[in-house]
């Protein structure tokens, strides 16, 4: 898996991911989301356009990024969905948690992931 990490503000990075998020993986996105946290990143947008599946393992690694960075839908965002890993989501229900929404799931984009 490549974590690509993108300047959009300031304060706030794109976290690009590609590949399957799973075991395998999990502990380098993980341990990408400490480094930022430890940089002084104030918010993330993780893009997972082109991550076609996630299992409970990838869903704890971006769990780990929303409670590093604060627990807040407003700092961490998620877009892009897939199907599979949107699927994980909304039946584990962290979809509310992660403030993803069917619009910014299917787009992949966002203009102002800040926005309720």
């Amino acid at each position: 898996m490549n974590v690509m990490v993108r300047e959009l503000v300031a304060d706030t990075q794109r976290v690009k991911l590609n590949g399957a998020l799973n075991l395998s993986r999990a502990e380098d996105v993980v341990q990408r989301f400490r480094d930022l946290a430890e940089q002084g990143v104030a918010r993330v947008v993780v893009d997972l356009a082109e991550v076609p599946f996630m299992d409970s393992r990838g869903l704890a690694a971006l769990i780990a990024g929303f409670k590093l960075f604060g627990a807040d839908a407003r700092n961490f965002r998620l877009v892009g969905l897939q199907d599979q890993p949107r699927l994980v989501l909304e039946l584990t229900g962290f979809d509310r948690v992660f403030g993803v929404t069917v619009g910014q799931a299917r787009a992949g984009v966002v203009l102002s992931p800040w926005q309720s």
